[in-house]
């Protein structure tokens, strides 16, 4: 009887299948990608097996079929996502709530008249208050803004958007042992620089544990949840390549599921490697490992005990901060928390051994329409010091000339000898010079300013959320 019940089921898959198919050829291979299995009370799925109740899947496609057919395509969507492999270190109820949202909005685009339930003119409603905090209806954005909301309307949402069982997701990050860098850290603009995609380590895996997984799991469980990790990626990457390929045939009908595969795909990069743009190369006295042969050293220590044979080079050449101008926009756009979070953030890496020498030049400016405060750093107690008394001045317009005006006279006077650049934190509304200046130059934006256009011969920048709050969430877990 059981497996009678189960052959009925995975048949009526089958047909859901067939039906989605038809309508969403770009999905083809997402919408076959799962295994079945009638093993479970309820809807969930790991990205590789879908469990269900048969029971409950004839009860449902026999009283109605298109909620089933809606039902599943919101599970494949999540794959589409990637949702199972995000590790967030986020509240579970917000974060399943923003995943079910992110793929109810994208079928609501759709405009499958077979796909629409009485409820979605409920849907829609919570989907356009969301969409007045946030432009873009991914998870991620989407978490931020139901933050900010009630709870009892987070319940209200949590029913309207539910289908399946989020459980299995929280295995899958356990036996990985993801994190909230499963894309890197940060967007880049600079299209020349190396991403740290962990998406390109996924595909070209060398099948060794790596730090962090579950030492519980089996092998075979971690190569199964790399290996979906990679195909998810792949298919993801195949649908948003057919939408705009034949993006004339499909129109609007799929403009909420390109916009949010873009947003997915958007190739990220830690700050730390950001950063490294504007280091200086220069000799450091400390061991050099890669320049002296081991062999006759540790021979000698064996041959006379204290005697190595040939002494290590002291110094290495290494890429270091030496000379760098933080401005901070100042005018009353920029929040003093922002600021706060965004120096410490840089400050986290610079601290590090390798990223600073012994005797470093960092200016630190405060600018609105003028330059309202000037700090000279020169060791990282300094740093901290200011961090910790920071003190934001100005709060007016925004001018950038003047900081650049600034350096240029710093330059003049040789104050400084080789500079690294400037880093300017910034929500990008201001006066820009016209004149390229002589040395790198890169604008930050805090999360949320995408649409600001810098200078041709400027680095834009955008600070996600996630990273400028990381050095916050880290020290509240220690």
């Amino acid at each position: 009887m059981d497996e009678e019940l189960t052959a009925i089921s995975e048949e009526i898959f089958q047909n859901i299948i067939s039906r989605l198919t038809l309508h969403l050829r770009f999905m083809d291979i997402a919408l076959n990608r799962y295994q079945f299995a009638g093993d479970s009370v309820s809807f969930r799925c790991d990205g590789s097996v879908f469990h269900y109740s048969p029971i409950t899947v004839i009860k449902t496609f026999r009283n109605d079929p298109d909620a089933l057919t809606r039902g599943y395509l919101h599970v494949v969507l999540h794959s589409v996502f990637l949702h199972e492999h995000f590790a967030e270190n986020r509240k579970i109820s917000l974060w399943n709530l923003a995943c079910d949202i992110a793929v109810e909005n994208v079928i609501s685009s759709l405009h499958l008249g077979f796909l629409e339930k009485p409820e979605d003119a409920e849907r829609e409603r919570w989907i356009h208050r969301l969409q007045e905090k946030t432009k873009v209806m991914s998870a991620q954005k989407i978490y931020h803004a139901l933050e900010d909301m009630e709870s009892d309307e987070i319940r209200l949402m949590s029913g309207l958007f539910l289908f399946d069982d989020h459980d299995r997701w929280y295995h899958v990050r356990n036996v990985t042992g993801s994190h909230d860098t499963l894309f890197g850290d940060e967007t880049k603009d600079d299209s020349s620089a190396e991403g740290n995609n962990r998406f390109d380590k996924a595909s070209h895996d060398t099948g060794e544990r790596k730090e962090g997984e579950d030492p519980d799991a089996s092998d075979t469980e971690i190569q199964q949840v790399r290996n979906s990790l990679k195909d998810w990626k792949e298919i993801s990457e195949k649908i948003e390549t057919d939408l705009e390929t034949f993006s004339k045939e499909y129109g609007d009908q799929a403009q909420a599921l390109v916009q949010s595969l873009k947003e997915l795909h958007r190739e990220k990069y830690s700050y730390t490697d950001f950063l490294k743009k504007f280091m200086s190369r220069g000799e450091k006295l400390q061991i050099n490992d890669s320049e002296f042969d081991p062999i006759f050293y540790t021979y000698g220590l064996k041959l006379y005990r204290n005697l190595p044979l040939i002494e290590p080079l002291e110094f290495s050449e290494i890429n270091n901060i030496r000379e760098l101008v933080i401005a901070i926009d100042t005018s009353g756009s920029v929040q003093g928390d922002v600021v706060q979070s965004f120096l410490q953030k840089t400050y986290n890496i610079f601290q590090q051994q390798e990223n600073f020498f012994s005797h470093f030049n960092i200016h630190i400016l405060q600018c609105d329409m003028m330059i309202r405060d000037t700090a000279v750093i020169h060791t990282p107690a300094q740093f901290t010091d200011y961090i910790e008394n920071l003190e934001i001045k100005g709060l007016g317009g925004t001018d950038f000339r003047p900081v650049f005006a600034y350096i240029d006279e710093q330059l003049k006077q040789k104050h400084f000898r080789k500079l690294g650049g400037l880093l300017y934190f910034t929500d990008g509304d201001g006066i820009y010079p016209k004149i390229k200046p002589a040395y790198l130059t890169a604008f930050l934006f805090p999360h949320g300013n995408k649409d600001i256009t810098v200078p041709p011969w400027a680095i834009r920048y955008i600070l996600e959320e996630e990273e400028r709050y990381a050095y916050q969430e880290s020290e509240s877990t220690d």
